[in-house]
This record gives C-alpha cells, sequence and structure tokens, in this order.
C-alpha cells in the first residue's frame, strides 16, 4: 500500500500581507498614492539630486516651495479637450488635477542654494550641500 504525502502549497509572503491588509486603503486612497509623480533621488559629493516625472504639465503648472524642513513640489494637469464638434468621450483613463510630493530636506543642505529647472516633463531639483563643519575643541571649564 502507497500512501501519499500531500503538503499544502506555500504562498509568497506577499500574498499573505495582501490578504491581511489589503483592503486597508479605500479605492481614492490608492487612487491618491499612485498619483504622486514618480521620483529618483542621487547624491554627489557636493549635492542631493532630485528629478520628478510630470508628462503633459506645462513648466508654468509646476511649484517648488520651502516650507520649514520640507521641500514641496506641486503641480496641476489640465483637462485640454481635443475633441471634435459632435465627439463625445466614452472613457478618458488620463490622470488630470492638481498632485504635491513633500520630501524631507537633509540636515546638510544649504536650502539658500537650491536650484529647479524643467525639460521635457521632467524637474530637476538640485539641492547643494552646506560646506562641511570642522571639529571644534570645546573647553572644559573647572570649578
Amino acid at each position: 500500500m502507497n500512501a501519499t504525502l500531500t503538503l499544502p502549497r506555500r504562498r509568497p509572503l506577499s500574498a499573505l500581507f495582501d490578504e491581511m491588509f489589503g483592503d486597508l486603503y479605500t479605492p481614492q486612497q490608492r487612487e491618491r498614492r499612485g498619483s504622486l509623480p514618480a521620483m529618483n533621488v542621487a547624491e554627489t559629493n557636493e549635492a542631493f539630486r532630485l528629478s520628478f516625472e510630470f508628462p503633459g504639465v506645462a513648466r508654468e503648472d509646476v511649484s517648488v516651495e520651502i516650507d520649514g524642513d520640507q521641500l514641496v513640489v506641486s503641480a496641476e494637469r489640465k483637462f485640454e479637450s481635443e475633441k471634435q464638434e459632435g465627439e463625445s468621450y466614452h472613457r478618458v483613463e488620463h490622470r488630470y488635477g492638481k498632485f504635491a510630493r513633500s520630501v524631507t530636506l537633509p540636515a546638510d543642505v544649504d536650502a539658500e542654494r537650491i536650484d529647479a529647472s524643467f525639460k521635457n516633463g521632467v524637474l530637476t531639483v538640485t539641492l547643494p550641500k552646506c560646506a562641511p563643519s570642522e571639529m571644534k575643541k570645546i573647553e572644559i571649564r573647572g570649578e
């Protein structure tokens, strides 16, 4: 008599997390998370460079601001209908509206020298680093 032992099939850990926590976000929250502009962050000895994708957004509809220790990048993609007379949309999947993203500035950034440029739908923000501080000896006083 041959007995076959069948082990339960193992599921990937990500599937278990999706099953347990997948409904924590409402569809609207998932939509908002997906509307953040994509961002790349690079670092050199002299600066941090952040680039954000804004396809279909005009430069004048993009804003970069400093609020305390936060770099706030915001933009608006306006709906511009190109429809012809007598034409109506059945589906619109392009994203439109206002969106913003905040990034905490590293402590060693020189906020006075931050630079931003916009080319081909990509915003590049350069965050120059402060000059490294030199070690300072502190004199210890006696009583």
